[in-house]
């Protein structure tokens, strides 16, 4: 596995709607965190590694959490 040991600036595949545009989503990965944008655009949102795995955690938990509540239900209408 590569180290990051310096920023790196990739053009991602996916784009964004905003205002009446569309432009894809700009990702800079830095040695300790990662910075999100549109691409010509100028503000920037930041994000610490463990803070994305966290959220991502999270959101699978909620999605599985979901998944068993509607099973539940299913069985007991059935």
């Amino acid at each position: 596995m590569t180290y990051i040991n310096r920023p790196v600036r990739r053009e991602t595949a996916t784009s964004i709607r905003d205002g009446g545009r569309v432009l894809p989503v700009v990702i800079e990965i830095h040695p300790g965190y990662m910075t999100l944008r549109q691409k010509g655009c100028r503000r920037r949102y930041s994000l610490t590694y463990d803070a994305a795995y966290r959220y991502a955690v999270r959101l699978q938990v909620e999605f599985e959490r979901r998944e068993r509540v509607a099973a539940k239900g299913k069985r007991r209408t059935t």
